[in-house]
């Protein structure tokens, strides 16, 4: 049996280690126990690898383009492209079949299109001599279909983020609150905490991830007469770029 604890700890903008804050918003000061007390400026690698953390470093997308030659299709024949958003890994894969009667018409219908309305997943599409281009949207991952004759190659691999984006880094920590607690059961209307303001968190940075677990030694509770452990699950946001210090 195991006694499970989320700690998430959020480095402001500066890297002072004194002034980490929890999801509660607690100062958290510099804390052995997450190893915030190293005196020495430290990057997010040289911390992760002395404290035993797994770092997820920032690392822009890289957005997957790839060709689709049409030239070897037979003169008349209807020309169609289908493009599947696989990203998700799931059984069911958001996709969109494109139909037009040229390469310049189909390339044009692919352009700025969205494979689910308002997904805000924009594909980018360009055509020359018959060899339409495309561009999938950052952090996706597109496959294609096209006619028989038609020839599709990758050109450039897809690269996802990795990291946190600070979109990302806002839905986590704002999840992280939720999970928390702050909902009021009674009623009466709640203000909802700042991320920003009251945690520390930038409104435009990105950020490093960095992950640990850390297990209690076995314990046994007579009144139930099993032994158990205590796990903490601790995640600690740190802005990318940023060095630590103690102030």
């Amino acid at each position: 049996m195991a006694n499970t604890k989320d700690t998430l700890i959020i480095v402001p903008g500066l890297g002072k280690m004194d002034e980490c804050k929890n999801a509660a918003g607690r100062t958290l000061g510099a804390d052995a126990t997450y190893g915030l007390d190293n005196a020495s400026p430290t990057d997010a690698a040289t911390f992760a690898a002395a404290e035993g953390y797994t770092l997820e470093a920032y690392a822009a997308a890289t957005p997957g383009q790839s060709t689709i030659d049409t030239t070897g299709i037979t003169a008349g024949e209807e020309m169609f492209v289908t493009l599947i958003d696989v990203t998700a890994g799931r059984r069911q894969f958001p996709r969109k079949t494109f139909r037009a009667a040229t390469a310049a018409a189909l390339s044009a219908l692919i352009d700025d299109a969205e494979l689910e309305v308002g997904d805000g997943k924009a594909y980018t599409s360009t055509e020359a001599a018959g060899v339409i281009t495309v561009i999938a949207p950052a952090d996706v991952i597109c496959k294609f279909a096209a006619n028989e004759d038609a020839v599709i190659a990758e050109t450039v691999p897809t690269v996802l983020t990795v990291g946190l984006t600070n979109a990302k880094a806002v839905e986590l920590v704002g999840n992280k609150i939720t999970k928390a607690g702050r909902t009021n059961r009674v009623g009466f209307p709640v203000i909802e905490p700042s991320v920003f303001q009251d945690l520390g968190l930038s409104s435009t940075a990105n950020y490093d991830m960095l992950t640990k677990q850390i297990i209690g030694d076995v314990k046994f509770d007579k009144n139930v007469g099993a032994s158990y452990q205590d796990v903490e699950n601790v995640t600690i946001l740190m802005l990318d770029g940023a060095s630590l210090t103690a102030s």
